[in-house]
């Protein structure tokens, strides 16, 4: 086995083995990354090989306070899910053994990565001298939706408040729909954002992040695309999100509601336009993004309860783990984090 730097040319031979064997890997996609690239930030593509890709590895580095670097590797690395066990450990061993040396050498404090296993599976990342991470980035929780039934089949698997909030908002005349990229319609969706963060006293990304998601990820026929939904009323922006398709997978990424027009129950329909224009491009399952369970974030309780009217299944990843690059000055930045 071998790890080799990945560039442009293996842009195709990336993707597919990221949607071959972590459909949900939209995260490690190679637009993903340059989409990263555009927000400033270093990527590096790894993939351990024997003849192809045994083991990839898309990592983002990222600045924290007294110029201290750390690398992420979202949703990642990812292993062949097609060998022996024995064999897929020995490839993500590898991998990771080498991240760890990359990283000492382009002196990173340490690599945090959250691969896309279950909870029971966890354990088996305890590794290579990995340890669970102080944080999460992503969420531990979400939430799928099969979109292999029909639509009949997907409106009786919800709540029945769901389904009339649903009718209510068509009947009062909002109409939801996809729009194009342009800057009237960002400029909407980033007042709706601003709108929903003092509302909420959640900390959004910067306008210039999700402005260039849109430009970056908005291209036809790209493996990774984001499209920016639309509730209106009257011509008035009342509702917006952002989704993703990544192959067959569908993503609502970020949303965002304005304070006005709440009784119209706008962003009900919007959703369920997303999930019907998802089932309609082929995709086989559309994810929430992220829920509380057993109320252990209080602050996403709301919004639980909002996507679980959906239907869908609960699924849970394993928290997120560190590789520690230098132990002392590791274990000094776990101290200060608890401090704060």
């Amino acid at each position: 086995m071998e790890v080799n730097e990945i560039k442009e040319d293996k842009k195709n031979d990336w993707n597919s083995f990221i949607l071959r064997n972590c459909p949900e890997g939209f995260l490690q996609s190679f637009e993903w990354g340059e989409f990263q690239s555009s927000a400033g930030r270093k990527v590096l593509r790894l993939a351990c090989c024997e003849k192809r890709f045994l083991a990839v590895a898309m990592i983002v580095e990222h600045r924290l306070p007294f110029g201290v670097r750390y690398w992420y590797i979202p949703r990642g690395p990812i292993v062949a899910a097609d060998m022996p066990e024995a064999d897929r450990s020995s490839a993500a061993d590898y991998l990771i053994s080498a991240i760890g040396k990359k990283a000492e050498k382009s002196g990173v404090l340490f690599v945090r990565m959250d691969p896309p296993i279950s909870e029971e599976e966890g354990s088996a990342w305890e590794r290579q001298g990995l340890r669970s991470a102080p944080g999460s980035v992503q969420p531990s929780d979400t939430l799928v939706l099969d979109l292999a039934k029909s639509e009949e089949e997907l409106l009786s698997g919800m709540k029945p408040k769901t389904r009339y909030n649903i009718r209510l908002a068509g009947k009062k005349g909002v109409a939801a729909a996809a729009e194009n990229f342009s800057e009237e319609s960002f400029a909407e969706f980033w007042r709706l954002i601003e709108e929903t963060s003092r509302r909420d006293g959640i900390v959004p990304h910067g306008r210039d992040y999700y402005r260039k998601m849109l430009r970056v990820l908005g291209g036809e026929g790209a493996a990774l695309r984001c499209r920016l939904y639309v509730a209106r009323y009257e011509g008035e922006a009342i509702a917006a999100n952002l989704v993703l398709f990544f192959g067959d997978y569908a993503v609502y990424l970020h949303g965002a509601s304005s304070n006005s027009f709440r009784n119209l129950m706008a962003p009900y329909l919007l959703q369920w336009t997303q999930i019907r224009d998802a089932r309609a491009a082929g995709c086989r399952t559309y994810d929430f993004w992220g829920i509380t369970i057993d109320n252990e974030n209080p602050r996403w309780a709301g919004i639980t309860r909002f996507k679980k009217g959906f239907g869908g299944k609960e699924v849970s990843y394993a928290p997120a783990y560190d590789l520690a690059v230098n132990d002392f000055l590791y274990a000094l930045y776990a101290r200060f984090r608890k401090i704060r």
